[in-house]
């Protein structure tokens, strides 16, 4: 959890240019059935099951590691032993309390570095999602690097996960996509672990918790059913079969987890 913190961490001022390419399509999959994609607090909470547990597995693996450096020239971020290939998604400003998208490019960085941000705008201009179309925001808990990151790599990218650069001087951050990540980083997850992660996330993050749980297991593969509003999840393993069951509740327009337990059938 240390180094999730440390990875992770709003009103807009529009600009209307253009992006100067389409990306390729985006593999969103995962995304239950009727999510509204021009609806930030939904796609949120779609991929951050799958961008909370692969945060979580890449600072497993370069905990150990530091140090770190990035080459924007290269397009390279080095973390220890350990190298990536960079896109640059955008930075943060903790003088101006805003961020400001990559495709802006106010850092002169070549086009093969901002290829993943301007995939972020085209898409978000396919969807209407707002929040991807505007070069410049003001920070907050909803609109910040973190958030803009796991959308970006969680819904328009398949095997990318994201660092946070801060700079020398503590005025602000770059956020970067990694590339050439260990598959393993985005292997399915468990049911100790679904349970696991999934409560710190509804206990940290606003979210539309049906469309979390199902987006969840669908990017890990889990098969789930529905009986009215609990929904089950069969986990299996070489060792064992088990269930995570899952009891939803209205409360006003939102749908939250009552209960959330793992069963042996």
């Amino acid at each position: 959890m240390a180094l999730f913190d440390n990875l992770f961490g709003k009103k807009r001022e529009p600009k209307e240019e253009l992006a100067p390419q389409a990306g390729p399509g985006a593999p969103v999959g995962f995304f239950p059935q009727g999510v509204d994609m021009s609806d930030w607090d939904q796609v949120f909470s779609a991929c951050l099951g799958k961008m909370y547990t692969v945060q979580n597995r890449l600072g497993m693996l370069v905990k150990d590691e530091p140090n770190w450096y990035v080459d924007f020239e290269k397009g390279t971020l080095t973390l220890g032993k350990y190298e990536f290939g960079v896109q640059f998604l955008g930075s943060e400003s903790y003088v101006s309390n805003s961020w400001l998208w990559g495709w802006e490019n106010v850092n002169s960085f070549p086009n093969n570095l901002l290829g993943q941000a301007h995939i972020a705008r085209t898409y978000g201009q396919a969807w209407g999602l707002e929040p991807l179309i505007h070069a410049q925001c003001e920070l907050n808990d909803t609109f910040c690097g973190h958030n803009f990151s796991m959308v970006v790599c969680g819904a328009l990218a398949e095997d990318r996960c994201y660092y946070r650069c801060p700079n020398g001087n503590g005025q602000g951050a770059a956020f970067v996509a990694l590339c050439d990540v260990p598959k393993e980083i985005f292997e399915p997850v468990g049911g100790a672990v679904f349970i696991g992660n999934t409560l710190q996330c509804i206990q940290h993050f606003y979210l539309d918790h049906k469309i979390f749980v199902e987006a969840f297991l669908r990017w890990s593969n889990i098969p789930f059913d529905w009986s009215g509003d609990t929904l089950t999840a069969h986990f299996s393993s070489d060792k064992l079969n088990s269930d995570v069951v899952v009891e939803f509740e209205q409360a006003g327009e939102d749908w939250r987890i009552k209960n959330l337990k793992g069963v042996t059938p």
